[in-house]
């Protein structure tokens, strides 16, 4: 029987409140492992999402299943062993996406006091010696408290446990009861071959990327398609919706999910995006796609690969050569930040705006060159905004991502 994420949080909490494993149940609401391999796991315990009604469940067989054994785990508290963390080292990109909780846990440690010897502190007066291991087994002076703290976060969570409340340190080496390691150790391996298993194109057998990205979202759940079948499967947005209104497109029934994402090029469309200022239906979308355009910083997705492109398939914004007003401030910042520079310091300061008032929209500009650190202030008027807002609007225009079936009046 399906079950929402609530009422399987609440029945898998009452199972598993005398657990001897610290648990984090609030996993069952985020459901952290959705997109790599559509399952949530606790130990070595994988319980599978589906989609019903358009709606992310459970099976309340699986949750109860899965409260009950975990809720009858032993754990020898006395029979503890070294988990022998490995040295620490800034992590490559190929270990982005790999599960290995021992080096996850070194990493954190070493992040949380880097932080803190670096907060506050001007650059010139940084150095490494936060990488010092102290006497309590913690890099530079982070304490235990701090550590543990951290620890309470969703991060700091490992397989859907919290092992901070079980680590322990002798006084030479960190220690975890040995059956809990061996949990963690066979929850690493499982994750790990569900990823490898998810990441296969269900068309052609390839093997796609550890972060997911051919994982395209259906009403039925995820579905991996490489980026060739997805092409062959969907058809490519031509703007035969240019300058129709959005709810126009929507009653006559036009599925967005026949075409390919218009950003990404490489996943099944979810659905249509359209410009909230005007109406009009931009493209098809896929639903990360449609998240990255509403949720990242308008600074950070104008300088994303056909972002600007993207926002004026609005008829009104094309012919008017503006943006929606939300990212008027991005493309002043961006300005500033090319053309502004303190002093004769060759480096780009960071812009932001610290108050609008009477029509004039007053930046701050902060330049941490190598010298003492300066700020200094830039005015700027709403029709200097829109004059730099069109030029930028000319500019996205006459790159050659506008080509083809880019844009047009």
């Amino acid at each position: 029987m399906p079950i929402t994420r609530e009422y399987a949080h609440s029945v898998f909490g009452d199972l598993t409140q005398n657990a001897m494993v610290p648990l984090h149940p609030d996993d069952l609401l985020h459901m952290p492992g959705l997109r790599e391999h559509g399952h949530v796991f606790f130990g070595d315990m994988a319980v599978r999402c589906y989609k019903h009604k358009a709606r992310w469940m459970y099976d309340e067989r699986d949750i109860r299943r899965t409260g009950q054994a975990l809720a009858e785990l032993r754990l020898d508290l006395d029979d503890v062993v070294d988990i022998q963390l490995p040295t620490y080292r800034d992590s490559g990109p190929e270990d982005w996406h790999r599960v290995d909780w021992r080096r996850r846990m070194v990493s954190q440690m070493f992040y949380l006091a880097r932080h803190k010897a670096h907060d506050g502190r001007p650059y010139e007066e940084r150095n490494d010696s936060w990488q010092t291991v102290g006497a309590n087994g913690l890099p530079g002076d982070l304490t235990w408290e701090e550590f543990a703290a951290a620890g309470s976060r969703s991060h700091s969570n490992m397989g859907g446990t919290r092992p901070l409340e079980l680590l322990t340190w002798s006084g030479e080496k960190w220690l975890l009861p040995r059956a809990y390691v061996d949990l963690l150790d066979r929850w690493a391996q499982q994750e790990d071959d569900l990823v490898d298993r998810a990441r296969v194109c269900s068309s052609c057998g390839r093997q796609g990327p550890h972060w997911g990205s051919w994982r395209t979202p259906t009403s039925k759940g995820y579905v991996t398609r490489c980026p060739p079948c997805s092409g062959a499967a969907f058809r490519p947005y031509t703007g035969h919706l240019r300058g129709v209104q959005y709810d126009s497109a929507r009653r006559r029934g036009t599925r967005a999910d026949e075409y390919l994402c218009q950003l990404c090029k490489g996943s099944q469309a979810a659905g249509w995006d359209h410009c909230h200022e005007h109406g009009h239906v931009r493209g098809p979308l896929c639903s990360s796609c449609n998240t990255r355009e509403g949720t990242t910083p308008p600074y950070y997705f104008l300088q994303s690969e056909g972002g600007a492109q993207h926002l004026l398939e609005c008829r009104s914004c094309l012919q008017q050569r503006t943006l929606p007003r939300r990212f008027h401030l991005a493309v002043v910042c961006a300005h500033l930040e090319l053309t502004e520079r303190h002093g004769r310091c060759r480096r780009q300061p960071y812009a932001r705006e610290v108050e609008h008032a009477r029509g004039v929209h007053h930046f701050r500009l902060e330049c941490s060159g190598w010298h003492m650190p300066s700020t200094w202030t830039k005015d700027v008027t709403e029709s200097e905004v829109a004059a730099l807002v069109r030029a930028f609007v000319d500019q996205a225009l006459a790159t050659p991502e506008a080509d083809g079936n880019g844009p047009r009046c």
